[in-house]
This record gives C-alpha cells, sequence and structure tokens, in this order.
C-alpha cells in the first residue's frame, strides 16, 4: 500500500485542439492526448484559464500529473470525520 509519498511524474503530451466558449462566458480547451499513434487516444476538455499565456490553437503541450497525497490525506480525514460525526 502506499505510504502517502509522491512517488512518480508521469507526463502526457497533449495537442491544443481548441477553444470552445461556454455560454456563461467561459472558454474550455479542447486538448487530443498524443500517445505517439497516428490517431488520438483521448480528449481533455478544461477551463481555459489554465493555459499558458503563449499557447495557441495546434500547439502541443506536456501536463505533468503527480498524485498530491497531502490533499489525498486532508479528504479522507474529512470523510472519516463526517463518518463519526453520523455514527454519534
Amino acid at each position: 500500500m502506499d505510504n502517502g509519498e509522491e512517488k512518480e511524474l508521469k507526463k502526457v503530451s497533449v495537442y491544443f485542439d481548441r477553444i470552445e466558449e461556454l455560454e456563461d462566458g467561459e472558454a474550455e480547451a479542447v486538448l487530443l492526448v498524443d500517445e505517439g499513434d497516428e490517431e488520438y487516444s483521448g480528449e481533455l476538455v478544461l477551463s481555459a484559464k489554465f493555459l499558458p499565456d503563449d499557447v495557441n490553437e495546434g500547439d502541443y503541450l506536456t501536463l505533468t500529473i503527480t498524485r498530491d497525497a497531502e490533499k489525498t490525506n486532508a479528504a479522507l480525514d474529512a470523510a472519516r470525520k463526517i463518518l463519526d460525526e453520523l455514527e454519534e
């Protein structure tokens, strides 16, 4: 089992396909996951506010993914507290 340490970085190459404007005035970025094959293996949609300022549609980006042990543990602690309160 995991001892809560961050052990590994995962890097994912994505192609910045487009921006989609939402009804509320916000914008979403549509990124296509590139695994080096001729086709993209999936689509990732996130708020456009997370994109770097100098990025343009058609650019390739690298996303770095790590486990956030601190936030995970805090969420588990909060859930345990709620369960304990329900049992009282």
